[in-house]
């Protein structure tokens, strides 16, 4: 796996706390919301500082779109590369777990990974898109086991059924 220029590092922006800013994201995500995806056959453009208008591609729209709106729901974003390789700890950062843990993770095959050297005690690198991958398969397999006993709970009369209203 490559080193990945300083340039293309994972930088991750948080919600301003100033309740203006936060007002300003919101009405931002609600007008780009209420003007659509497209206007016919015409695409977004970035004004620059200078004033000089450029054409923004339409995944890109769509990326800054939903940065806005997880900034103006109070949450924080991270931007990374996903072909970006990571370290032990940084992917550890990254699952919420102790660096012991995600090594047995690795070990067990869990998560796939390189060594940087084959000489012992080598370092690990984990692509960030294997990590994001683990992630959501955990976070999938945490959310059957959450419903499987919720409904053991209510078959069993521990637990008033849920209420389904719109």
């Amino acid at each position: 796996m490559g080193e990945i220029p300083a340039s293309s590092d994972a930088r991750t922006f948080l919600p301003d706390n100033d309740p203006k800013e936060q007002a300003e994201l919101v009405d931002f995500v609600r007008a780009m919301k209420s003007r659509g995806r497209t206007i016919g056959d015409q695409t977004a453009v970035l004004v620059g500082p200078d004033r000089q208008c450029l054409t923004l591609p339409t995944p890109l729209y769509e990326i800054l779109l939903q940065v806005a709106e997880a900034l103006s729901q109070g949450f924080a974003v991270t931007v990374a590369p996903q072909h970006m390789t990571l370290s032990t700890y940084q992917a550890a950062e990254i699952l919420g777990v102790s660096r012991p843990t995600l090594v047995k993770l690795l070990e067990n095959g869990e998560i796939p990974y390189d060594k940087v050297s084959e000489r012992p005690g080598a370092h690990r690198r984990v692509l960030l898109s294997d990590v994001l991958a683990f992630q959501d398969k955990r976070r999938e397999k945490r959310r059957r086991l959450l419903r499987e006993l919720t409904e053991e709970a209510i078959k069993a009369g521990s637990y008033d059924e849920p209420t389904h209203e719109d």
